[in-house]
């Protein structure tokens, strides 16, 4: 089973400048490419619809348990939105 998550590109502006400070920054970046390197394209203004196989998003979970106190409140609530969707 896979997920989708959509992010816009302030979304994903967040979550790079988060950085490597937590979990939710390059760690959350890289499940989300689906590779180690993190290579954001950023400067695409588009919408990305990332598929996240189910393993994945269990780990992504974890990274949401941890808290995600740089997002603002909407980003927060597609997150938690995310996580509540993992079945």
């Amino acid at each position: 089973m896979a997920y989708k998550l959509t992010l816009t590109q302030a979304e994903r502006k967040a979550i790079d400048w988060v950085g490597d400070r937590y979990r939710h920054g390059d760690e959350l970046y890289s499940l989300l490419w689906g590779k180690s390197v993190v290579t954001p394209d950023d400067a695409d203004p588009r919408d990305m619809v990332f598929t996240i196989p189910e393993h994945v998003a269990w780990t992504i979970s974890e990274i949401i348990n941890e808290g995600l106190d740089c997002f603002a409140l909407e980003l927060q609530h597609k997150l938690y939105e995310f996580q509540g969707s993992i079945v």
